[in-house]
């Protein structure tokens, strides 16, 4: 439910007045064990759970919670911490023109070599790169595959978490991929797909984060004027955030 704003459990809504509306299908999601459905399970420390977003509830009026603005980390310094962390993988990053259907990035195993589109703004840059690290950590694509299926949806959801989590999120065309990616299991995804697809999602979103944090430079850092050099060098303004969504 890619327009969901405030999602919780059934019991939390109607503590605060609210229920769920009759027939409304609920959004599997990843939870800690203490929060996990019974009929479930659990898996890698984690469960599945269901969710129902504020449209899909009646009652009484509620004012939507104050968004929490983030750790503060641009995207132009979150994309120096994923260049680090690729290169400790032993990779190169290098920018390129790419056909629209390879999708804004590649990665070339061979050559150890990430390839990203040179038509990505800076936040869609940084959200290829995640997607790719993704892949290295959770794949193992053959030369010249192509990314799809399930595959692109782990990559793709590991990234929207990596992202999110360092208060970057998405911009519009990274996360139509990735809604578009989630319309492949369609709208009630089994308990047992969502619980291995989650849980695989969250260890390695989880990993990738802790590697990002390592490699976040402070103001001035070699690696920040690295970075600087970097996207310049083609004739990418850093100092712009993007598009607004």
């Amino acid at each position: 439910m890619p327009d969901a704003v405030w999602v919780d459990t059934k019991e939390s809504w109607l503590r605060r007045g609210r229920s769920v509306v009759r027939g409304q299908s609920g959004i599997r999601v990843v939870t800690g064990e203490r929060r996990t459905e019974r009929v479930a399970g659990s898996v890698q420390g984690h469960g599945v759970g269901t969710l129902w977003d504020v449209s899909q509830t009646e009652g009484r009026p509620v004012l939507l919670p104050s968004v929490d603005a983030g750790s503060g980390v641009t995207p132009r310094s979150l994309l120096a911490a994923l260049l680090g962390v690729a290169g400790e993988l032993g990779y190169g990053v290098r920018e390129q023109d790419l056909a629209p259907e390879v999708g804004g990035s590649a990665t070339d195993t061979r050559r150890r070599r990430i390839v990203l589109d040179a038509d990505l703004d800076l936040p869609s840059t940084t959200a290829a790169l995640a997607h790719e690290l993704a892949h290295l950590r959770m794949h193992k694509l053959s030369a010249g595959e192509v990314c799809q299926g399930l595959n692109e949806l782990e990559a793709e959801s590991v990234a929207f978490t990596v992202l999110t989590r360092f208060g970057c999120p998405m911009d519009g065309s990274s996360s139509g991929r990735l809604f578009g990616a989630a319309a492949r299991v369609g709208r009630s995804p089994s308990p047992r797909l969502v619980q291995t697809l989650g849980g695989r999602v969250a260890s390695t979103a989880g990993r990738l984060i802790k590697a990002a944090e390592q490699h976040l430079p402070r103001s001035g850092s070699r690696r920040e004027v690295q970075v600087w050099e970097y996207r310049t060098s083609l004739g990418v303004n850093l100092d712009d955030p993007g598009p607004r969504m």
